[in-house]
């Protein structure tokens, strides 16, 4: 209400968060009050004439800082809604037992261990919360409550229930989650037939029991993160579950019975230890969604011989009865049949004897006649004796027909009760029709049966990623309605050509598979909008995939391209472009003429020479990443022609190229982030920033040897990020550095006209007068250890936003020359990435007195706040610590370490430090560590969170140095429980936090731990040859062994550039976090005299590389010319109507390839001559 006066006759007041600590008086003239707010305060007690607001129903009295119940709360008989969540309170007044009309009270997160029997005066109480204390035992009385319907004890330390809570008969709702429950609670569950939803997640049941089959209404059972390994199979009375989470158990199989859960909806099985797929899974008919990820499944096969199903036994049973019933028929009929035949048989005998008869008998009467007639009558005899005889044959030809023709008819009605029983099992064993969600990632799945996904016709999406599929089977493309497919890390070969059938698939990720070709059906996947294909072995792409209009993002990086593929400029929707990680040499001039709506475009780690002069005249294009190139210079056109739209341009990263200058032109583009380190410009003035200019935020100019002056600082007032290590600074920008003590300038910054000593063993300066005069002082024995570089401050007349705090990379903390350290080459890289903000940083210190190296990753979260304070003051602590506890008072004796000594002293500098930072900074900020600490040759690795390091060896073997601190290790989930905490299902502490140890995170004490783990090595004695220290945004996307193959593969490459080839491939593996990694050659001169034989040699290999790369530029000119050619061609063809220019385009382009590679030949053939 602030000071506004308050209504007497309104019915609502809130107060909330208005730091009050009395309730003002005003509040009790309101007879009408029937919701009260006074939430977030600081009011510990009521006034006496709280009566008079007897109309009031509502209060929420939480956050207000109470260690007891409030005075004359108790008056308030007509209360239905208390809140007093989030205070202080040990129990509760007997008095509120005269608030008998309560239906809700609510006493979340207090530190209540004893509940008083005035509870059981709320007799009609539907809502009770108690979690987030810490009850031990549930009182007996409280199951008096018999209107109560929703029941939540979650967080508590409860180990069993009252027996008598079996009296809850009303109950709809228990949430008993992170409690300390060994065994089920059998008998307090035995009369809760309403119960309709029950939480037992994060307890430590091992098993069970028969008691689950009294909850028949149960629809949601949730039973994750416990050690369940047996589930009764009184489960099976549960007939109207519909959701079941058995997440993160040590279930090996399922109970007998499941099948008879027809109504289950949602099945989660993540997480366990099933071998197979459980078959009772393919009976459950209503399905929607299945969740089986990491659960080890090597196959989805079921056993023929070991099927539990009801169903097929009960179609047994009936098929032999109706076997049995239809031989018995077939036998009466057969007998029949015969007894005819017989009968016959016996007629026409009885015919033959009585014309036998006739003709003796005409015999007898004239023998004259017969005398004459014998000869004929005997003839027509035996001719009906053969007569007789044949039919005999007839009969006996037409029985076998028929008998065959019966066997024939009993193999076909076989055959057809066998494709019925086929089907009926098919359909018992697959009847998942309305599955629509099919989680099967991380598991060691080789191949997937056709006739499973052949019932899944409903099915919309489908993540097999992380398995050992070779191959998709036709009846996935054969599905109707799958939007997604997401097959990442499978050795899959090929896309089979019924892809084309999957005319509704809006994504389609292939990313880090084995392809060399798409399929030209791919294009008939008419709502395609996102195609990932990075990471494989793609050189061409089909000529019908122009045809994908509605595709927005496509990721080819990390391929086998040589030119860029024209067909991409048909698909005018596309706004993300990945293209990195090639052999590109060159891209259209003019790109986004056609792909108008493209915001970014990713061409880092190419071979490009020449930037596209028109990239800005048209569309609307962000961020353009040009790292890792051959660019020498950014064309005059590419300033001038700059469309209107392109007010938004934020970032442009073309580090480690061959640019020479940075002049002017750059007054004409509004940027936020300009990246040109690692270049060979010699010089940056004024003139290369104006009124445009003042958006931009980062700049990084490291590792230029340019002469840098004095306005580059003053014309960017909103600069947050500067990097100017490796660079040669004016003398009055180093006066201007003068106000920030917490920027430090490396001396190889030095003042033009300055005349430093560099050839001292530990790079000392003519600064060491100054820093020896402070050593004579006690309590400065720092300065010595520093005086490798100079500190300096910024001007207060400076012109920068004073709300803005400006990060100094400069030498700050990061010293990589080898100036400073000839004894390693170090090499770093990071970007922002996919997040919003930078919240990394590096600190590199590699020569701190003698023989003493410090490198660190710091990944911040909730802010960059802790990881830059970590970055500037860790260092600078732990060696502060070190001098106090060696045996010199100003020198660092490292012979008086031991691993125990560096282990202790590591440890309180880390609570020393935390304790600074949390109250420094009281919110969420936070910051993992993983540092390398070198003392001779000791490496001591120590780290607090998920970044890591990995040593690899000369024979390119990755091997993790440090452990990465999850709340989902075993270790870590059992301390976070000790300590009262939750690990939720996706794997974060309270829902929030995925570390489980780390710097700050006030709002995650106690559970959020600051210990470090803390490894020792010899260098002397291992095979160490490279360190690679980064942040989970790397580690999240690439395994060790990913990482080091990359380190190997650019072995003979900068230091730098390795870094940078790690940063890029983890932003090309689409890497959602920031990203920043480090890298260290521990024997630098080791690979030199491997790669080296003597130096004429060397000089060869150079020039022979300078004459390759004119050739190649020379070919990327000859290619832009006929990309603009082509793209006048796509103009003109398109306007005409004709689709095929494409075909037409990329049947030029390759016979114009076929002629410049026949001219360089030419041209070589002329040198090998000459």
């Amino acid at each position: 209400m602030g000071n506004h006066p308050i209504d007497t006759k309104t019915d609502y007041i809130s107060l909330l968060g208005k730091n009050q600590s009395n309730l003002p008086k005003r509040v009790l003239y309101c007879s009408n009050l029937k919701r009260l707010i006074i939430k977030q305060n600081r009011i510990q007690n009521l006034p006496t004439q709280l009566k008079k607001l007897g109309n009031l129903i509502f209060l929420d009295y939480s956050q207000n800082y109470l260690t007891s119940t409030p005075t004359n709360l108790w008056e308030l008989t007509s209360l239905k809604t208390l809140y007093l969540n989030i205070n202080y309170l040990k129990t509760l007044d007997q008095r509120l037992s005269s608030l008998t009309n309560l239906e809700s009270l609510y006493l979340r997160k207090n530190n209540i261990n004893t509940l008083p029997e005035a509870f059981s005066a709320f007799q009609f109480l539907k809502h009770l919360d108690l979690g987030n204390n810490i009850l031990k035992k549930l009182p007996s009385f409280i199951c008096s409550l018999e209107n109560l319907t929703t029941l939540v004890l979650d967080q508590n330390r409860l180990r069993e229930l009252p027996n008598d809570f079996n009296k809850l008969k009303n109950l709809n709702r228990l949430i008993l989650s992170q409690n300390d429950f060994v065994e089920f609670p059998n008998e307090p569950f035995q009369n809760l037939s309403k119960l309709k939803t029950l939480d037992m997640d994060g307890c430590q049941l091992v098993e069970i029991g028969e008691g689950i089959s009294n909850l028949i209404d149960l629809v949601t059972l949730s039973l994750c993160s416990n050690r369940i390994s047996v589930v009764s199979e009184k489960i099976s009375n549960l007939n109207k579950l519909e959701s079941l989470d058995l997440t993160d158990n040590l279930l090996t199989e399922l109970p007998n019975g499941i099948e008879n859960l027809q109504c289950l909806k949602v099945f989660k099985i993540s997480k366990n230890k099933f071998s197979q797929f459980p078959t009772a899974i393919f009976k459950l008919t209503n399905l929607t969604e299945i969740l089986a990820w990491k659960s080890g499944l090597k196959t989805l096969t079921h056993n023929k011989k070991n099927i539990n199903c009801k169903k097929k036994k009960n179609d047994k049973k009936g098929n032999k009865k109706e076997k049995n019933r239809k031989r018995n028929k077939k036998e009466k009929n057969r007998k029949r049949n015969q007894k005819e035949k017989k009968g016959n048989r016996k007629q026409k005998k009885g015919e033959i004897q009585e014309e036998k008869n006739a003709i003796r008998n005409v015999k007898e009467i004239d023998l004259e006649e017969t005398k004459l007639g014998e000869n004929r009558e005997e003839t027509k005899f035996e001719e009906k004796k053969d007569e007789t005889k044949e039919e005999t044959k007839e009969e006996e030809q037409i029985i076998t027909i028929e008998k065959e023709k019966e066997k024939q008819k009993q193999k076909q009605k076989q055959k057809q009760i066998g494709t019925i029983e086929k089907e009926k099992q098919t359909q018992c064993n697959f009847p998942l029709k309305e599955v629509k969600f099919f989680e099967l990632g991380n598991n060691k799945l080789k191949e997937l049966p056709n006739e499973l996904f052949e019932k899944l016709k409903n099915l919309k999406k489908l993540n097999v990623q992380d398995n050992l599929i070779t191959h998709l089977p036709d009846s996935i493309y054969e599905i109707p309605y799958l939007w997604a497919i997401n097959v990442v890390n499978n050795p899959i070969k090929e896309i089979s050509t019924k892809v084309q059938q999957l005319q509704n698939t809006i994504e389609i990720n292939f990313q880090s598979t084995a392809l060399k070709a798409i399929p030209i059906e791919l294009y008939m996947c008419k709502n395609l909008t996102k195609l990932n294909l990075c990471n494989n072995k793609l050189q061409t792409l089909p000529k019908g995939i122009s045809k994908l209009t509605k595709l927005t993002k496509l990721n080819l990086s990390l391929n086998k391209f040589e030119t860029f593929p024209l067909e991409i400029l048909k698909m005018e929707e596309l706004n993300n472009l990945g293209l990195s990680g090639n052999k590109l040499t060159a891209i259209p001039d003019a790109i986004t003429k056609r792909l108008y709506n493209l915001n970014e475009l990713d061409v880092s780690n190419n071979e490009i020479y020449f930037f596209p002069k028109y990239i800005l005249q048209y569309g609307m294009i962000k961020k353009m990443y040009f790292s890792n190139n051959n660019i020498s210079e950014i064309p005059q056109e590419f300033f001038t022609n700059i469309s209107e739209k392109n007010f938004s341009l934020l970032k442009i990263d073309l580090s480690h190229n061959k640019l020479t200058t940075f002049d002017s032109n750059w007054k004409n583009i509004t940027l936020r982030e300009l990246d040109i380190s690692h270049n060979h410009i010699e010089k940056i003035t004024d003139q290369a920033f104006g009124e445009k200019s003042k958006d931009l935020e980062t700049f990084k100019v490291s590792h230029n040897n340019a002469f840098l002056d004095l306005p580059i600082l003053s014309e960017l007032p909103y600069l947050k990020v500067l990097h100017l290590e490796g660079n040669e600074l004016s003398e009055n920008l180093i006066s201007l550095l003068n106000s920030n003590p917490n920027s430090i300038i490396s001396n190889n910054s030095k003042s033009k006209n300055s005349n430093n000593n560099n050839n001292n063993k530990n790079g000392n300066n003519n600064n060491n007068n100054n820093n020896n005069n402070n050593n004579k002082k006690k309590g400065n024995k720092m300065k010595k250890l520093f005086n490798n570089y100079t500190k300096f401050q910024l001007l207060k007349d400076l012109i920068l936003d004073p709300k803005i705090p400006l990060n100094y990379k400069m030498g700050r903390h990061l010293y990589s020359d080898e100036k400073f350290c000839p004894r390693f080459k170090i090499g770093y890289s990071e970007m922002q990435g996919l997040r919003m903000d930078q919240e990394d940083s590096i600190a590199i210190h590699p020569k701190i007195g003698k023989n003493i190296h410090y490198f660190a990753v710091f990944d911040g979260h909730g802010g960059s706040e802790a990881a830059n304070y970590a970055a500037d003051k860790l260092g600078e602590l732990l060696f502060q610590k070190m001098i106090e506890k060696s045996s010199s008072e100003r020198k660092l004796e490292i012979e008086s370490f031991s691993k125990t000594k560096v282990i202790t002293i590591f440890h309180q500098v880390f609570k020393e430090f935390n304790a600074t930072l949390k109250r420094l900074y009281k919110d969420f900020a936070g910051s993992t560590a993983v540092i390398v600490l070198i003392i001779k040759d000791k490496l001591y690795s120590i780290n607090l969170g998920d970044s890591r390091a990995i040593a690899i060896d000369r024979k390119g073997k990755g091997i993790p140095i440090t452990y990465d601190h999850k709340p989902t290790n075993r270790d870590e989930y059992l301390r976070i429980k000790r300590l009262r905490g939750i690990v939720t299902n996706n794997g974060r502490i309270n829902g929030g936090l995925a570390v489980s140890r780390a710097f700050g995170d006030r709002d995650f004490q106690p559970w959020v731990s600051v210990e470090p783990t803390i490894e020792c090595y010899d260098i002397s004695k291992s095979d160490m040859k490279y360190l690679v220290l980064a942040c989970d945004g790397v580690w999240d996307v690439l395994s060790n062994q990913q990482v080091t193959d990359i380190v190997m593969k650019n072995r003979n490459k900068n230091i730098s550039k390795i870094a940078l080839h790690i940063r890029n491939n983890a932003y090309a593996l689409e890497s959602a976090d920031n990203i920043s990694v480090l890298v260290v050659d521990l024997l630098p001169n080791e690979n030199n005299n491997e790669i080296n034989i003597d130096n004429n040699n060397e000089i060869e290999i150079e020039e022979e590389s300078n004459t390759s790369i004119e050739k190649k530029r020379k070919q990327a000119h000859q290619l832009l010319n006929y990309f603009s050619q082509y793209s006048f061609q796509l103009e003109n063809r398109m306007e005409n109507g004709n689709e095929n220019v494409n075909s037409i385009i990329v049947e030029n382009l390759s016979l114009n390839k076929k002629k410049i590679t026949i001219e360089n030949k030419k041209e070589t053939n002329l040198e090998n001559k000459d």
